[in-house]
């Protein structure tokens, strides 16, 4: 790749896939919202550059940037509830979708990568494949599975190679502060006690370096266009994550397990296969859940 365009590029995901790509030769065109204050998060390099452009100008996309060979689809807004379930958000972000892929096509990009969700599974028990039966239950993952569908004819009847990511949960630095994991560090941090649920559910979570490596190497792989879980495969009760967070950082805090009740719907598990993305030769090698605490804390 010698020209490669990011939506979402100042995301927690796009900060990280940047780093990764400018360990290449190319050159960088990240899209952010105007005035945003997460550019800080962007190093400083010649081969990054930044177009300013709100999601619903990204009809403009081609004008400002030219031809170029790969478009990382990252943008989507209303990530987290309760905008989860705002169905003219969820919509927009799907309308934009499909503006991206038709500036892509515009562009001569010859690789589309779009981000989706476990959210597009529903509910789940069992090992998922990609050839789960989905049946999304938040207008998140509904409008999600819709972009994936249509973005992926369009890009078959483009002959343009498009890989579509379901992503399970992930952690790193410039995570969402209210996640499980950020909540953790935060409180250990200080010895202050952790009330979560039994946290007995079975579990999955991916370093964000590692999914980041994983969609520059989707670029460069002969692999056939399609869906791909992207997970650890390291699966285990949600309790031994905190117990891990905890002695990472050697806190003294108080694991108050079943302080939390869980939700009408009882405990969920997440148990992602990856037999698929490992076949093809992406995330082959993990990093082990402690260590990639240990960078999160350290870059915090």
């Amino acid at each position: 790749m010698e020209k490669v365009v990011i939506t979402g590029a100042t995301s927690f995901i796009g900060v990280h896939l940047i780093e990764e790509l400018l360990k290449s030769e190319c050159e960088i065109y990240a899209v952010v919202r105007p005035n945003s204050s997460n550019l800080i998060r962007l190093q400083p390099s010649e081969k990054i550059h930044v177009v300013e452009l709100d999601m619903n100008h990204y009809s403009e996309l081609a004008d400002h940037i030219g031809k170029a060979d790969a478009f990382y689809h990252l943008a989507w807004n209303g990530a987290r509830a309760p905008l989860r379930d705002d169905a003219e958000i969820q919509k927009n972000n799907y309308e934009c979708s499909l503006i991206t892929i038709d500036q892509a096509k515009k562009m001569g990009c010859n690789f589309f990568f779009g981000s989706g969700s476990q959210a597009e599974y529903g509910k789940m028990q069992e090992y998922v494949s990609e050839a789960f039966d989905c049946q999304p239950i938040t207008e998140y993952g509904k409008y999600k599975l819709k972009a994936c569908d249509s973005l992926m004819k369009t890009a078959v009847d483009a002959g343009m190679k498009f890989i579509w990511t379901r992503i399970f949960s992930i952690y790193g630095q410039y995570d969402y502060s209210k996640t499980l994991v950020m909540s953790c560090i935060d409180k250990m941090r200080n010895n202050e006690p952790v009330e979560t649920t039994a946290a007995t559910q079975l579990w999955d979570y991916l370093y964000v370096k590692d999914a980041a490596k994983s969609m520059v190497q989707f670029a460069d792989k002969n692999c056939e266009s399609g869906i791909y879980n992207l997970a650890s495969g390291e699966i285990k009760p949600l309790k031994d994550y905190v117990t891990e967070i905890k002695e990472v950082l050697g806190s003294s805090s108080e694991l108050r397990f079943g302080a939390i009740p869980y939700g009408p719907n009882g405990p969920v598990n997440l148990r992602p296969d990856i037999s698929k993305v490992r076949s093809v030769g992406v995330l082959n090698e993990i990093t082990p859940f402690k260590e990639g605490i240990a960078e999160t804390i350290k870059n915090l």
